[in-house]
């Protein structure tokens, strides 16, 4: 098959952008903050929650011991109330998970899996940005974290933007873990999702801020505006198809992230602009 080249020349080969799809961002037009007035806040938070692990296209599993599910302003803020609890240098990142890391400590020491630091934090993406799907080492990461007591956390910011992921949190060493609408939705704009936790610390930032009712109430509400109207799974549902005739017309292999492929010498390439180029002209 010949190459597409308009489509080869829509893909991003250094920033990749999420999809902004015409249907998600009108749906920001009708949102009225009134309309939600008289719905408690404790009932919009548990739609929420539900919303997360209603996924059909992944396969998610052990959310039963993290009892503690708690407003964050996306996950970054998870990241972000990590990094204040224990101090960049206390942390272990491993090298291709999400950009904020290096953004933070441009002189980061990358992890090594086999040569974890016990007794210590680790922050891992899941899916993996790197891998676009879950980290290709994720057991051996499992097992390592077990036997050294290091206590792992999840950022599962993409998880909604993915499919064929299979994990169970219910893991010894994983502490806590985070999801949002922002990738699922396109609501970057307003970030807003949940962290689990197994168990509560009454310092913590994000403790805090949930237990003394903190957080913006108003951006629970918008996304009670999206997950009452929208399956979380909604951007592969609608753009699944296309997507795997831009990977068939450019040569790109297909990955389980919507907005991401790779070239091959499996460097990632971002669709997201090829992606709404067929979906308008359809």
């Amino acid at each position: 098959m010949a190459i597409n080249k308009e489509l080869k020349g829509l893909l991003q080969l250094k920033e990749y952008t999420q999809i902004k799809d015409p249907t998600l961002i009108k749906h920001a037009d009708s949102f009225n903050l009134q309309d939600y007035n008289d719905i408690p806040n404790a009932y919009i938070i548990n739609a929420m929650v539900e919303k997360l692990k209603s996924t059909k296209l992944n396969n998610l599993s052990g959310y039963d011991p993290f009892t503690f599910q708690e407003v964050v302003i996306g996950v970054t803020q998870h990241i972000d109330n990590l990094v204040m609890k224990h101090g960049l240098k206390n942390l272990q990142i491993l090298e291709h998970d999400y950009k904020y890391h290096w953004r933070l400590n441009q002189d980061i020491k990358y992890a090594q899996l086999g040569k974890l630091k016990p007794n210590s934090h680790m922050i891992v993406g899941m899916p993996f940005p790197g891998h676009c799907g879950k980290h290709t080492d994720m057991d051996d990461i499992i097992s390592e974290c077990n036997d050294k007591n290091i206590a792992l956390h999840l950022d599962c910011a993409w998880i909604n933007c993915a499919k064929n992921i299979e994990f169970n949190f219910d893991q010894p060493c994983v502490q806590s873990f985070a999801m949002s609408f922002s990738k699922a939705y396109g609501l970057g704009w307003n970030r807003i999702g949940i962290r689990w936790s197994k168990e509560i610390d009454p310092t913590d930032s994000i403790t805090i801020f949930n237990h003394h009712n903190m957080y913006n109430t108003s951006l629970i509400k918008i996304a009670y505006h999206y997950i009452k109207d929208f399956d979380i799974d909604y951007l592969w549902n609608k753009y699944e198809k296309t997507y795997q005739q831009i990977c068939r017309e450019t040569l790109i292999m297909p990955t389980d992230i919507v907005w991401l492929g790779k070239d091959i010498r499996g460097q990632l390439v971002g669709m997201a602009d090829a992606l709404q180029s067929i979906s308008v002209s359809n």
